[in-house]
């Protein structure tokens, strides 16, 4: 038997290889001495063709899997298709010829990175081509799950792992609020179609609220799981309050490729100014920032220092018209007078010239 395992949805492929492993053992305990991983990415075709030939020893199947050799030749996007096949255009024809039915030979594509982008196997790759025109070969793709798909998933792994999911949550008062209610959507949106990352925070996040009963509300989420968001909308935010227009827009076109909703990353800069006024007023009447910590219930640490040299280089007349500005924005947003797109970019150039721009080595 051949099977073609590939696509995006990385956690039901290792879960679909688990059961091959499984029925390849067939409770012998054997499957270590009856199973050949082979990697793909400097291999030849006889690597793959020999262990297929062996047959098993006091178990039911053969295993071989091979990794990282259909990656090869996906198409890496830009001018350059896929990569011919080269000497593994006479491999379909070899396993057209038989292997024996005591062998599973697996070929497993696993999602890569292509100059920092995830990229998945897909069934125009030239190899799953050939190879799915064999008769018995089975073709399993699980592609990337997106939007309802997606919430769908996270709350049936949630419920398997325990999990109540309850929108809100108790922030603490230095916590910055994210746009989103639901716990579940907060995920989707901080990890998107990454099943296995989201598998290991929903674990993290049955353990962490254990004592609570493992119900899970945005604020955990916000605690627990940070994923990539939480780093680039920090660049995000912090790039507009240190007015560097230019590494405020490169950040923001590296959140809108990654799938960011920009109504999401308004709320996100709506927030980071909000956190930031009662700093603002807390300054201006005098009080260092000692005194302001304690007055905020806030550590007197760095993210303090940050929000003090803000709060001193914008004043209330510069958070007035920021709010201003976040209010503008929003409503020509709703209205549609303005394209999402242009209404945020807009207001990025007008919140960076609030302010000289700090020089990009105090940024943080």
């Amino acid at each position: 038997m051949i099977i073609l395992l590939f696509g995006a949805n990385e956690l039901a492929m290792r879960r679909r290889l688990q059961e091959l492993k499984d029925e390849a053992d067939g409770g012998s305990g054997m499957l270590v001495t009856n199973m050949s991983v082979v990697d793909g990415r400097d291999a030849k075709p006889n690597d793959v063709l020999g262990p297929c030939m062996a047959p098993p020893f006091l178990a039911p199947k053969r295993l071989v899997i091979v990794e990282h050799l259909l990656e090869r030749f996906e198409a890496r996007g830009g001018p350059r298709g896929p990569r011919a096949l080269g000497v593994w255009e006479q491999v379909p024809e070899e396993l057209g010829r038989g292997i024996p039915w005591t062998t599973t030979l697996v070929f497993f594509g696993q999602p890569f990175l292509v100059e920092g982008r995830q990229r998945a196997v897909t069934k125009t790759n030239p190899l799953v081509s050939a190879l799915s025109k064999l008769p018995d070969v089975s073709v399993e793709e699980h592609p990337a799950l997106e939007k309802d798909h997606l919430l769908r998933y996270i709350n049936e792994e949630a419920a398997m792992r325990g999990i109540r999911f309850r929108r809100g949550g108790n922030f603490e008062a230095h916590e910055e609020h994210p746009p989103e209610t639901d716990p579940a959507q907060l995920l989707a949106n901080l990890l998107q179609g990454d099943t296995l990352s989201i598998a290991n925070e929903l674990d993290k996040l049955a353990l962490y609220t254990r004592d609570s009963g493992c119900e899970v509300t945005v604020a955990d989420v916000n605690r627990v799981s940070h994923g990539d968001r939480e780093a680039k909308s920090w660049d995000l935010t912090d790039a507009v309050v240190n007015c560097q227009l230019g590494a405020a827009l490169s950040t923001l076109e590296i959140l809108k490729e990654s799938g960011e909703n920009l109504q999401g990353l308004l709320g996100l800069i709506t927030s980071r100014f909000r956190t930031l006024a009662p700093v603002v007023d807390l300054v201006a009447a005098g009080m260092p920032p000692p005194a302001i910590a304690e007055e905020l219930k806030r550590q007197n640490n760095w993210q303090l220092e940050r929000d003090v040299r803000a709060a001193k280089r914008l004043g209330p007349a510069g958070l007035k018209r920021a709010y201003q500005y976040l209010v503008e924005a929003d409503r020509t947003n709703k209205l549609g007078e303005v394209a999402e797109e242009v209404a945020l970019d807009l207001l990025l150039i007008k919140l960076c010239s609030l302010a000289e721009p700090v020089p990009s080595r105090t940024s943080r």
